[in-house]
């Protein structure tokens, strides 16, 4: 059985070196060009253009010799910008650069907080409030007759502060949503019970504080779980649903039993598999799904990996970290190749046709004839490669947005650069269905595309199913 995994864990990143040098800004862009010319696997692709990239590498260059501390993260950011890879990227702690660091700027409203809470206690407006997540307070006003402004209240990020504009809501349920990143998102929003504002498009979830929500804690518990966490349940004598929010190592044993003890619910004559939000994590995630959606075999696309040092030693690092009891037959062979053939791309399959690998699946004798996967723009990496194999069985459907556009240069990891403090998230392997077949920043095209007038998804996957 060929798995392909698209991440390696982080943890080994902290091994690459030792004691790291403080640089000045022009240092870092030279070491974190370097880095990218040599170990990113999709930069002779994507500079192709070469007198253009030429021209922008040295601009940014220029920048950098007179670039301060506080200026140099929005210009190394700008470099990585240029590959338009969402596995690809600078920053530090182990999260990338904002690009609020480029000068632009926060919008902020004019208001006075402890005045806007006493209004809203008397306020018949049922948007206006204050709204909560495990990460932020927001405030929500009514701007005009077409459009409400988030604001921070409190955050639980040192990037957002009070009074400045984290979301806005207008009067068609679209929305516009700031990322940490500095990046703005848009979507459509639904209020469920006067009590949860639900941001479908970033799978973010708000809870109204005050005024007081009208779901009670418990069910606001109950929906909370059904929004976020892992379940299945029979939605009908004849439908049934599982959602599986994340595809991350951590969460393989709550998948796993799910699908074991709910074998059942499986074999229900539809099921409806809800992937919204889900960013990825490991492919080995959902293997045990793959029987009841799949056909009697899967055509998975092949990769080859660029060998460089950087990549050979965090291999090591991982065989470090594997039981005594795990074999480290395969680690041992990959190292090996790649320290043969350092700067070239290594292909492992040892397959004749290198760009594909069938893989047989044992069918499930009693498995759904009929298939929805819901996915939108957050689901991403490995959840996509999932979509990707599950539209090439007959009796599956995708339901939704396009996914989120991150397929095509994968494995990454994160590393530290010599300069202190600077990291950068890198791939290792690009995808052999390029350049015929790109997915980044396109996504995985759904076969029914879910407009802003729908809702409910999953009761209109069920009316579709059923009726």
């Amino acid at each position: 059985m060929r798995k392909i995994v698209f991440f390696l864990m982080m943890a080994f990143s902290g091994q690459m070196y030792g004691q790291t040098a403080s640089c000045n800004c022009d240092q870092a862009f030279t070491e974190l060009v370097n880095k990218i010319e040599t170990e990113y696997p999709g930069f002779a692709f994507k500079t192709k253009d070469g007198l253009a990239y030429s021209n922008f590498k040295e601009k940014l260059a220029q920048s950098s010799k007179d670039a301060t501390s506080a200026q140099c993260p929005a210009l190394l950011k700008a470099y990585t910008d240029y590959f338009k890879d969402p596995h690809l990227w600078v920053g530090s702690n182990g999260a990338p650069f904002s690009g609020a660091t480029s000068g632009k700027g926060k919008e902020s409203i004019n208001i006075h907080i402890p005045d806007f809470k006493n209004k809203i206690l008397s306020g018949k407006d049922k948007l206006e409030g204050i709204w909560k997540n495990e990460t932020y307070t927001i405030g929500l006003k009514k701007s005009n007759t077409n459009e409400y402004t988030g604001f921070i209240i409190e955050s639980a990020y040192k990037e957002w502060k009070p009074k400045e504009i984290k979301f806005k809501l207008y009067n068609d349920n679209e929305f516009e949503y700031a990322l940490l990143d500095g990046t703005t998102k848009t979507g459509t929003f639904r209020v469920i019970d006067n009590s949860i504002l639900q941001l479908e498009d970033v799978s973010v979830q708000f809870v109204k504080y005050l005024p007081k929500p009208t779901l009670s804690e418990g069910e606001l518990s109950q929906k909370l779980g059904e929004l976020n966490g892992f379940y299945i349940k029979r939605l009908s004598s004849r439908t049934a649903i599982i959602k599986l929010p994340s595809f991350d190592y951590k969460y393989m044993r709550t998948i796993d039993s799910l699908i074991s003890n709910n074998k059942d619910l499986l074999e229900s004559e539809n099921l409806i598999i809800d992937l919204r939000g889900n960013g990825g994590g490991t492919t080995d995630a959902y293997q045990k799904l793959l029987p009841y959606i799949s056909g009697k075999a899967i055509r998975n696309t092949g990769t080859e990996f660029l060998a460089t040092q950087t990549y050979i030693d965090n291999l090591k690092a991982y065989k470090k970290t594997l039981d005594k009891d795990t074999s480290a037959t395969d680690t041992d062979d990959h190292i090996k190749r790649l320290e043969n053939n350092l700067g070239k791309f290594v292909n492992f399959s040892g397959s004749q046709h290198p760009e594909v690998a069938i893989e047989q699946i044992a069918v499930s004798p009693k498995s759904p004839r009929h298939i929805i996967i819901l996915a939108n723009g957050m689901t991403g990496s490995s959840a996509e490669y999932f979509l990707f194999i599950a539209k090439q069985s007959k009796k599956v459907k995708i339901f939704g947005k396009p996914s989120y556009g991150a397929l095509d240069y994968g494995n990454a990891y994160l590393v530290n650069l010599k300069c202190s403090g600077y990291q950068v998230f890198l791939p290792t392997y690009r995808a052999l269905r390029l350049p015929d077949y790109p997915i980044d920043n396109i996504g995985i095209q759904p076969d029914v595309y879910m407009d802003k007038s729908i809702e409910d998804w999953i009761a209109f996957a069920v009316d579709y199913l059923e009726n």
